[in-house]
């Protein structure tokens, strides 16, 4: 038996790490920043629930993983959602043909959240959610 939990986020890291995305690198990190970087990709909200009805001898799982899009910029009225939705589009196509290894993905579903923001003296800070809901069954 495997956890599919790590595969799932070793999927997302690969695939997202130091993209370029208007002269920007984007890091990916887990649950937290390590440095202060202004513009990342969060990995959040990992879940999984074997699923126990299933009619072959294999074992599946319903998965759900939340990207967390971040943005800051410094100053009163600096910045702007575009660059949170130009990330939001490359990560869009980029996660377009999802492959976990030593698993099979089915039933993917992919939600998009209600921005979230803060506004604040010092910093203006956006961010996009991107929900990822699938199946995955063990073939390795």
């Amino acid at each position: 038996m495997k956890n599919p939990d790590k595969y799932i986020r070793q999927y997302f890291y690969s695939t997202l790490n130091n993209i370029e995305v208007d002269d920007n690198t984007i890091k990916v990190y887990d649950y937290r920043v390590p440095l202060n970087d202004d513009f990342y990709i969060l990995m959040v909200n990992q879940s999984s629930e074997k699923v126990h009805d299933t009619k072959c001898d294999t074992l599946a799982y319903d998965c759900r993983i939340t990207l967390d899009i971040v943005t800051r910029f410094h100053g009163k009225n600096a910045g702007s959602r575009l660059l949170a939705d130009n990330i939001k589009e490359k990560v869009m196509n980029l996660t377009q043909n999802i492959t976990i290894q030593n698993f099979e993905l089915s039933n993917l579903n992919i939600s998009y959240p209600d921005d979230l923001y803060l506004i604040t003296d010092t910093q203006n800070i956006f961010r996009k959610l991107i929900i990822y809901e699938f199946k995955l069954n063990q073939n390795g």
